[in-house]
């Protein structure tokens, strides 16, 4: 094989487009260039022939590429192997309104740990809360306009909202390109600044790139859509690429193991939380059946699209019938009427088969759902995307409150309010306050003021909340950036040196680095912002230091109060005080409706007793 600065190579693709790049810190494009060309070398590989066999064609090899494309010094033992690959780095689209994204070649064999490293560390994606796998049509078909608009928004949406990562097929054709347009629309239209990730997977199709042995930056990439004969270009609405290759030019499906392994890996990166799989489903063959069928043996949750076309429709017309009508006549049937001229291609075996496949799809409602446009008139596909997963994680988890605190983990974290009032919110769900304490926290400290209005309407006491002095605290230290935090910061520093000046030598050794906040030290900033002459809002804590000693001499250096002497304390003025000092308006607007009703609580019995009073 001649240099690869001067050949191109033929591969598969998996392209991720992001409609604005994860936070980092700000590099030098020199100095980020020169830590990914070494980072790239050292963990991944591509693949290459090492051995001509002539094929059909006499200057063709068996692995598809033509003789010139093989390197000169021929290893007999073996036909395929892996070097460190040399095709990274930037790629530029040519055209209109010129696009920039990242590539990387990557063997087929290639770690999905270093790939997830790649595309977080290196690429700087912020990591997914959720995993949308669209697949479908491979080729160019038909959709609907309307079908179209709801996909595109809703896919949109459900992304933002929930901080997604998109999967599909890859390449500018079919189901891909879709996706690709709909992340186009929202990013020339959209004023929402949300990242958007979208992954492709390329089935099949090859296509050509120029490479560089230490890197390019960038690669042209020319978007010659007619020319490419069986093969398909890029969809330059993409802006990450992983081209993966087996060292084969032209087989099908090669990437199809490596994608499924990066989809676990992903799926189980969060700690303590699996980031839920949901396949979503366009038009799409019988190779699009195998695959709604392998996700859903594997737990994954499907939506199919009605009206789509082919194999979608074909799914959405059979479930729409008792299992005992699914036979092999009426598979035939609906095949002839949405498959057309290409249904009469279709071996009687294989339509068995398929029969089969859709009999077992159908029988797993928990993990089906149809979008319908007549019935989700007033929905998009976001919302049927959401139901879908909920609606699998009732029946794939334990019953009772796990399974409900795993639901509302999910519409919190993608910050769906509409889907916790419809979905988990419902009569049959009874909470307690304690049960919700939790997820009130993880709503105050993320800013979600709408889920923080639904917990208190559904059971959230603040009293309960708040009533220990821990769970404040805990808040003020989970503020985000802010003058009052900065402040609050520099108090709790001098009054930890304070301290540490006045124990002696050998507990010094002994305590922990840094003095956490307490509200005294809440109180004293307020205190020192609105002026002397105000009382302190909150009285000597009990826990003004948290030094971590083991001598029974100085176990009680912290300061103690009886529990009697501590006044009343107003937990709505608590958050309401909180949601001010950080400058949060719309906290701040429901913890004051909080003190409003406290008030009109303790006056509608002060009311009460006075009326008592004057009947005696």
């Amino acid at each position: 094989m001649v240099e690869a600065k001067n050949e191109s190579q033929l591969v598969h693709s998996l392209a991720i487009s992001a409609a604005r790049p994860g936070k980092h810190l700000s590099l030098s494009p020199s100095f980020q260039r020169c830590t990914l060309t070494s980072w790239i070398k050292e963990k991944i590989n591509k693949k290459e022939c090492c051995l001509f066999e002539k094929d059909v064609r006499e200057d063709v090899c068996r692995c598809g590429y033509s003789k010139i494309e093989h390197v000169g010094e021929a290893i007999k033992h073996r036909h395929i192997h892996e070097v460190p690959t040399d095709a990274f780095g930037d790629i530029s689209f040519d055209g209109l309104g010129q696009k920039t994204g990242k590539y990387a070649r990557v063997s087929t064999d290639t770690s999905p740990e270093i790939l997830y490293q790649l595309l977080t560390e290196q690429w700087k994606l912020s990591p997914p809360n959720l995993l949308i796998s669209v697949t479908g049509g491979a080729k160019n078909f038909y959709l609907k306009a309307r079908i179209k608009n709801m996909f595109h928004r809703g896919l949109i949406k459900v992304a933002q909202t929930t901080g997604a990562w998109i999967i599909t097929g890859g390449t500018h054709a079919g189901v891909m390109k879709h996706v690709g347009q709909a992340v186009r629309d929202n990013a020339l239209s959209s004023s929402i600044h949300g990242q958007i990730v979208a992954i492709e997977w390329q089935h099949g199709e090859s296509f050509t790139i120029r490479t560089l042995w230490c890197g390019c930056f960038p690669a042209h990439y020319p978007m010659d859509i007619k020319g490419q004969g069986r093969l398909s270009c890029l969809d330059n609405n993409h802006t990450h690429f992983l081209l993966v290759d087996d060292g084969t030019h032209g087989n099908y499906g090669v990437e199809i193991e490596l994608r499924s392994r990066l989809e676990k890996c992903i799926s189980r990166k969060q700690s303590g939380v699996t980031i839920p799989v949901v396949c979503v489903v366009l038009d799409g063959g019988p190779g699009t059946l195998n695959t709604i069928y392998n996700a859903m043996l594997c737990g994954t949750p499907c939506v199919i699209l009605e009206g789509s076309g082919r194999i979608a429709d074909v799914i959405a017309q059979a479930a729409g019938q008792p299992l005992s009508r699914v036979t092999i006549v009426h598979i035939h049937l609906l095949m002839k009427r949405f498959f057309g001229k290409e249904y009469e291609k279709f071996p009687d075996l294989k339509i068995i088969e398929w029969t089969k496949k859709i009999q077992d799809i159908i029988s797993m409602p928990h993990l089906l759902t149809i979008f319908r446009i007549s019935e989700d008139d007033h929905g998009d596909v976001d919302v049927a995307i959401l139901q879908a997963l909920l609606k699998a994680s009732r029946i794939s988890e334990s019953q009772g409150i796990e399974c409900w605190k795993r639901q509302l983990e999910l519409a919190i974290a993608w910050n769906r309010v509409d889907i916790a009032e419809t979905e988990i919110f419902t009569e049959e769900s009874q909470w307690k306050s304690s049960d919700l304490h939790w997820a009130m926290f993880s709503a105050l400290v993320g800013n979600k003021p709408q889920f923080v209005s639904l917990l208190l309407e559904n059971g959230v006491s603040l009293r309960d909340f708040l009533q220990d002095e821990e769970t404040l605290c805990e808040l003020y230290k989970q503020m985000p950036g802010c003058f009052f935090l900065s402040k609050l910061a520099k108090r709790v520093d001098r009054a930890r040196r304070s301290k540490r000046r006045a124990l002696d030598r050998r507990v010094r050794a002994l305590q922990r680095q840094g003095e956490t906040i307490s509200l005294t030290h809440v109180s004293e900033e307020v205190r020192h912002l609105l002026g002397s002459f105000t009382q302190p809002i909150y009285p000597p804590s009990t826990r003004t230091c948290n030094f971590n000693m083991t001598m029974e001499d100085t176990s009680t250096s912290a300061g103690s109060e009886s529990p009697h002497d501590e006044p009343q304390r107003d937990y709505g003025r608590d958050l309401f005080l909180w949601a001010v000092v950080q400058n949060n308006k719309d906290l701040a607007e429901i913890a004051w409706e909080q003190v409003i009703l406290l008030f009109c609580r303790e006056l509608e019995k002060y009311y009460l007793v006075c009326l008592v009073s004057c009947v005696h």
